[in-house]
């Protein structure tokens, strides 16, 4: 939107799009957490890890948790993207990779809050209550906007999306509870898991990104183009991203070596690397073909490529390591 002149570069004064595009957001987050907390919940009972009547905690934590990120990841969001686009750097390139390693740490934060006061005796009430006012505040931007344009749109576009991400979310979530005792017998390995599923996250949203803002623009018009745009791109970045993930693998080493841990180096960035080569080119073109899917179809692709790729490449990243760690195992 910036790109295309429909948001300017600032939070004060902007255009009504801008503020549309904020409301439907926050909306959007509430009907998505509460959508993974009932999902969460099912996957849960059926697995028997739970019970029916935890149904307040798996409804009031996710909706509390995100909410709190949110009010402050669209202010950051916007400022990056806005002091991004002013200094003439693409926001395509730099907005993503750096809100995800922040919004992860925002997120954490947030989480791990909310679960305390969920378990305080004293304290327990007050995410109920950030829960009825999100849920309240939601029904008055739904009817204040009811009839603008970009905020219908976003919702009608991202709730389904966001949803199905948030399932992807939460198969995620529970294979990794399933194989967390294999991690944990490789010192190392859970220190490592969440850099490699930011950064290939990260990847195929650059990719899809880029791709469509020159789509919008008219860059790119065919299947063929998108494809073979995609794989230029795809070259460069990994280019980066390999080297980045050498550096993930010697920090991750260090770390465990200060807590008096063994664990092998090569191992380490063995993991790194194989886990980047047998996943990043997925990410990359699958995040290309949905935004030239959605754009053909006359979808606004920013509502389907970063939600969707960012969910599939948890669940890649996550399935990448165990045959990573096998081979490294086999060869020694």
């Amino acid at each position: 939107m910036l790109h295309t002149g429909q948001v300017g570069p600032r939070i004060r004064g902007n255009t009504r799009p801008f503020y549309s595009l904020v409301s439907g957001i926050f909306v959007l987050t509430f009907i998505d957490t509460l959508g993974m907390g009932v999902l969460s919940l099912t996957m849960n009972l059926i697995s028997g890890r739970v019970s029916p009547d935890q149904f307040y905690i798996f409804a009031v934590v996710p909706t509390t948790a995100c909410t709190m990120t949110v009010i402050l990841a669209i202010p950051l969001t916007s400022l990056i993207a806005f002091s991004c686009f002013k200094r003439g750097l693409n926001p395509d390139i730099l907005v993503y990779p750096i809100l995800s390693s922040l919004n992860d740490i925002l997120v954490t934060i947030s989480y791990v809050i909310t679960v305390s006061l969920i378990l305080s005796s004293g304290l327990h009430y007050i995410p109920g209550i950030i829960f009825l006012f999100v849920m309240l505040f939601s029904l008055y931007l739904i009817w204040r906007n009811r009839g603008v344009e970009l905020f219908v749109l976003t919702l009608r576009e991202g709730v389904p999306l966001v949803l199905l991400s948030s399932l992807f979310g939460t198969y995620n979530g529970t294979m990794l509870a399933t194989i967390a005792e294999r991690f944990l017998s490789y010192p190392g390995l859970i220190i490592l898991y969440p850099a490699l599923m930011s950064t290939l996250g990260d990847i195929g949203s650059t990719i899809g990104s880029l791709t469509t803002t020159r789509l919008a623009l008219g860059y790119l018009r065919t299947f063929k183009e998108v494809i073979r745009e995609s794989l230029n791109k795809v070259l460069h970045i990994e280019v980066a991203a390999a080297f980045i993930h050498i550096v993930f693998g010697f920090i991750t080493y260090l770390i465990v070596v200060s807590e008096s841990l063994y664990v092998s180096l090569p191992f380490l960035i063995g993991v790194a690397l194989l886990s980047n080569l047998s996943s990043f080119l997925i990410a990359s073109l699958l995040s290309s073909i949905i935004a030239y899917s959605a754009f053909k179809r006359g979808w606004n692709p920013d509502n389907f490529v970063i939600p969707f790729i960012t969910s599939v490449s948890d669940t890649v990243a996550t399935l990448s390591l165990l045959p990573a760690t096998a081979i490294l195992r086999i060869i020694g």
